[in-house]
């Protein structure tokens, strides 16, 4: 039963990174819910918190605790980053302009959308959405369906780009919706990053690191463009297993799915043929390829 149970959970966690649905949002409201008591909680208000004391302060409120008060820490501790980022928005107001949804990032997710857009990482497009683009197009006081400034409006910043869409929202974006909006300007997954937290992968993209801990089995990192990723094992998955070797199963799946194996430095190595960024999809199978052996074979 316990295993069938692992199964469904991992399958909810695959599905979410792949099609960025919410699976968060369950385990936070049962961590709420069973909140220990007072006298319990006490002996845990001298425990680091796991996010600033701005962010921390703002959940606290939030909550409907007193600013300093340390009742519900452990259990904030223990949030999907994606409900702390829903709750620390709520500090900035019914409007959210985009450098407010990015400092929420860089606070919650310590991911520096700012650093992407200045230095153009991130997914390479030869155009955004429909929707992104006829809401940039209105911007320009263009027709939605008018494609005369495409070309100006491919050109511009990532955060630029960001901000003309959310003015035409009129500042009313959700966090769910600006999630969304991130992944589809930045390629940055905010919802199965979050949902990765625990995983024990590793994953370096857009020139940082976007998820990463001492305890960490895998290590998955991505070009600048996201057109190549490459798969590596952990100094901790040497000290669990007592070798380096990425396991054989797993390197044939990868095999298989287009990687090469360079034995020099002992890591898989994919590039898009395109020439364009991998997509969504094939990400989703390659992480769910490794939280599946993680959960199977080293999480049991």
């Amino acid at each position: 039963m316990k295993i069938q149970v692992k199964k469904l959970m991992l399958s909810a966690i695959v599905t979410s990174v792949v099609f960025t649905g919410g699976v968060g949002n369950v385990f936070a409201q049962e961590t709420l819910a069973n909140a220990k008591p007072k006298t319990e909680q006490m002996q845990h208000h001298k425990q680091d918190t796991k996010y600033s004391k701005k962010v921390m302060e703002a959940i606290r409120v939030a909550l409907g605790e007193g600013a300093k008060s340390t009742q519900k820490d452990s259990a904030i501790n223990k949030l999907p980053k994606t409900e702390v980022m829903d709750y620390y928005l709520v500090s900035f107001g019914k409007k959210l302009k985009g450098n407010e949804i990015r400092r929420a990032v860089e606070e919650v997710f310590s991911i520096d959308l700012n650093t992407v857009s200045k230095k153009d990482y991130g997914s390479k497009l030869t155009v955004y959405s429909n929707d992104i683009m006829e809401s940039l197009r209105v911007s320009l006081k263009e027709a939605p369906t008018s494609k005369l400034k495409d070309e100006q409006i491919m050109s511009m910043t990532k955060n630029e780009v960001m901000d003309r869409y959310i003015k035409e929202r009129d500042y009313a974006l959700s966090g769910a919706a600006s999630r969304l909006l991130i992944n589809s300007i930045y390629g940055v997954n905010l919802q199965g990053i979050s949902n990765l937290e625990y995983m024990q992968i590793a994953i370096h993209s857009k020139g940082q690191w976007i998820i990463k801990s001492d305890k960490d089995l895998f290590m998955l990192k991505s070009s600048l463009d996201d057109v190549d990723v490459s798969i590596s094992t952990t100094s901790y998955f040497k000290e669990v297993t007592g070798s380096d070797q990425l396991p054989a199963s797993l390197k044939n799946q990868f095999l298989d799915m287009g990687f090469t194996y360079i034995e020099e430095t002992n890591l898989l190595y994919y590039k898009e043929p395109t020439g364009k960024s991998i997509p969504d999809q094939f990400k989703g199978q390659v992480i769910g390829l490794l939280a599946k052996t993680v959960a199977s074979q080293y999480q049991k």
